[in-house]
């Protein structure tokens, strides 16, 4: 069971500094506080429960988290995998992702739920912004987020091709039902949600980028972050749209593969 006191303390299980890179980009570095804190959290949401962890953050009373013995069966086996780790450390790591999104949101902002699987489809996740006086849809933040021993290739190859498909208008299909999906949550009216397809769809859009990678070593310094995010200042976005994130870990595998346990030890216990 989860009580008051271990709610309180969750909003410092991972924290966040400012970190942007001169002319690049905007960013924050991010550093574990709690990490059994974080463990719990990350667990929550594994089973299904996102929006018990959005209360916690918020301060909520939260009781028991009930899991039945068929979704722990399987949670195992995606924690614990026999081969390639690599997307059980991307879907813990898009988990971290949302809960630095999540619990940095102010009340007029929207994070869309984390994935349960990981995922090199689709967005990573989106967010946005709702002026609720103006009744008006102020940004559309689009992440991608890399768990990489690489972060330079990662970016390079991966991350700013999928942003300018954004830019483009590529995938202008998904970026709108994902963003009006979001919107529900200010029970727009049917004008209102046709002005916010069109600031959408139409130039110039309120659409912002937000990168995060792993990275290494654990002393990570702004030097560092601007050869990982080198050419972000090619994108067709202003400097003010544009934020690189980083995450630095000692060895990257070895933190995942050991968190992974610990959050598996959480969801064990969870009732049944």
């Amino acid at each position: 069971m989860l009580d008051s006191e271990w709610e309180a303390e969750q909003s410092m299980a991972i924290s966040t500094v400012d970190h942007g890179v001169d002319d690049l980009c905007g960013g924050e570095q991010w550093f574990v506080d709690d990490l059994d804190g974080l463990a719990k959290l990350v667990a929550i949401v594994m089973v299904g429960r996102a929006q018990l962890v959005t209360g916690i953050l918020a301060g909520a009373e939260i009781g028991p988290v009930p899991t039945s013995a068929a979704l722990k069966v399987r949670l195992n086996k995606a924690l614990f995998p026999e081969k390639d780790p690599w997307h059980r450390d991307g879907l813990l790591f898009e988990t971290i992702c949302w809960l630095v999104a999540r619990k940095g949101a102010a009340a007029n902002e929207v994070v869309s739920d984390p994935h349960r699987r990981a995922t090199n489809q689709g967005a990573d996740s989106v967010k946005v912004i709702f002026d609720e006086t103006a009744r008006e849809l102020r940004k559309v933040t689009v992440y991608e987020q890399k768990c990489t021993d690489d972060p330079r290739t990662k970016f390079r190859d991966e991350v700013l091709p999928a942003f300018s498909d954004w830019i483009t208008g590529t995938r202008d299909d998904e970026l709108l039902q994902i963003a009006i999906g979001l919107l529900a949550r200010f029970n727009l009216t049917e004008a209102e949600s046709n002005r916010a397809y069109g600031r959408i769809a139409l130039a110039p859009r309120p659409i912002a980028f937000r990168a995060a990678l792993t990275v290494s070593p654990e002393a990570f310094p702004q030097n560092e972050c601007k050869k990982v995010f080198k050419d972000y200042d090619d994108l067709a976005v202003d400097l003010e749209a544009r934020f690189g994130d980083t995450f630095p870990l000692k060895d990257m595998r070895g933190w995942f593969k050991d968190f992974a346990a610990l959050v598996w030890a959480k969801i064990e216990a969870f009732d049944v």
